[in-house]
């Protein structure tokens, strides 16, 4: 069994007043700020647990899962401003469908402990934690979420054997660490994605291939990949024609051959306008596919139609096939749980919950030796997991979607 707070969640418009009574008990218990401490000093060991547990629970199936709640600001709602509620929303969501995996799989007789903290998305109180025995002595670590604080909980904590679960980043942060397992597809991997369909699926001499990059940071930094791996890929059998913006596109189209055109922005006031001009053209005399940017999933207003009518394909860390039977019955015990629908951090939370938790329960402190042997087909996304001597365990499961039917649906792999 695993003993935490079971809150049933209000409905959406009273989901601070959950938030307010989650924090009230939480901060009963979680370890206090300190001040940091040098790095070769031991830190304070705070005097309380994040959250009481289970005393018949094996010592082995401990968990602890370290999420931005900003209980330091939140507790005044009034003056919280948008980001910081933002934030405690991913906390939340994020705990219940991780707290609702480990439900699951207590039902099937697994046994576990779990301790919340709340980093507060500060480096210092990430500091502290990572110094804390409240943490460290725990079997697995999930969190913090964004890189910054990942990269400095990897700093300051003695991992030893363990490792640490980065659930929600999309990047890897900047330095390295052999300890921190990551979920979320590096950009570097949507690029390769990207390269790896066209290598297989097209003829160098059958297509043009139009890179449209900005050249801005985030633009290079997925146009970049792409160029790399389909040059290796193919042994320099592509040639890529890259442009900066549409103007006089159409010059560099080929009536005869495939055009694809890989757009690497993600900003929709740069991205429509060109998709308006290469649906028209595509309707003339090009046949044009596009690719695109794999944030184009989140933005609003785009033109489905043009897009399908484009062939416009996207890589894709997340996708949920709302016709699946696991799926809809996910969704359905979500539902008369909490009494609201699942958001994609509840999802995610759930599926890290689920994979990570099984393989604490059937494996103990073993388990990092199986992390990279079994596979999880999860709601949201597969976990094939590769051992990287300097970045950790990686997720290798990426999904490549494409408009149809008026929606984005799972291509082959």
């Amino acid at each position: 069994m695993i003993l935490v707070p079971n809150h049933r969640q209000l409905l959406n418009g009273n989901r601070y007043l959950f938030l307010f009574g989650f924090f009230v008990f939480l901060g009963a218990c979680s370890p206090k700020i300190i001040s940091v401490p040098e790095k070769e000093n031991p830190a304070k060991e705070p005097t309380e647990k994040a959250i009481e547990v289970d005393k018949k629970s094996s010592s082995d199936n401990s968990i602890a899962l370290i999420l931005p709640f900003q209980l330091d600001k939140i507790k005044n709602l009034s003056k919280s401003n948008k980001s910081d509620l933002s934030k405690a929303d991913l906390a939340i969501d994020f705990y219940q469908g991780f707290k609702f995996a480990l439900d699951s799989l207590a039902s099937k007789g697994f046994n576990f402990k779990l301790k919340v903290f709340d980093s507060q998305n500060q480096e210092t109180r990430i500091v502290n934690l990572a110094r804390a025995n409240s943490v460290l002595e725990n079997s697995l670590i999930i969190g913090p979420v964004f890189p910054n604080l990942i990269k400095t909980f990897g700093e300051f904590a003695t991992l030893d054997k363990k490792v640490f679960i980065s659930p929600l980043a999309a990047s890897i942060p900047s330095s390295n660490n052999a300890n921190l397992v990551t979920i979320n597809n590096t950009i570097d991997q949507h690029g390769w994605k990207i390269a790896d369909f066209i290598n297989r699926n097209y003829k160098p001499s059958d297509v043009n291939i139009l890179l449209i990059n900005t050249q801005k940071s985030d633009d290079e930094k997925f146009a970049a990949p792409i160029r790399r791996f389909l040059k290796s890929l193919s042994n320099s059998k592509f040639v890529i024609v890259q442009k900066p913006n549409a103007i006089a596109i159409e010059s560099f189209l080929d009536p005869v051959k495939t055009n694809l055109v890989i757009i690497t922005s993600s900003d929709p006031g740069f991205v429509s306008p060109i998709i308006n001009r290469l649906n028209a053209l595509n309707k003339v005399n090009f046949n044009i596919e596009v690719f695109g940017h794999p944030n184009w999933i989140k933005l609003q207003n785009m033109d489905i139609a043009k897009l399908q009518a484009l062939k416009t394909r996207l890589t894709s860390s997340y996708f949920l096939n709302n016709k699946d039977a696991s799926v809809k019955h996910f969704i359905s015990r979500y539902r008369d749980e909490y009494n609201i629908a699942p958001t994609e951090y509840a999802i995610k939370g759930f599926d890290t919950g689920y994979y990570f938790g099984k393989l604490l329960a059937l494996h103990g402190t073993d388990y990092v030796k199986y992390i990279t042997e079994e596979t999880y087909q999860g709601l949201h996304n597969k976990f094939r997991f590769k051992r990287d001597e300097k970045l950790g365990y990686i997720n290798t499961e990426l999904m490549l979607l494409q408009y149809q039917g008026f929606e984005l649906r799972l291509q082959a792999p």
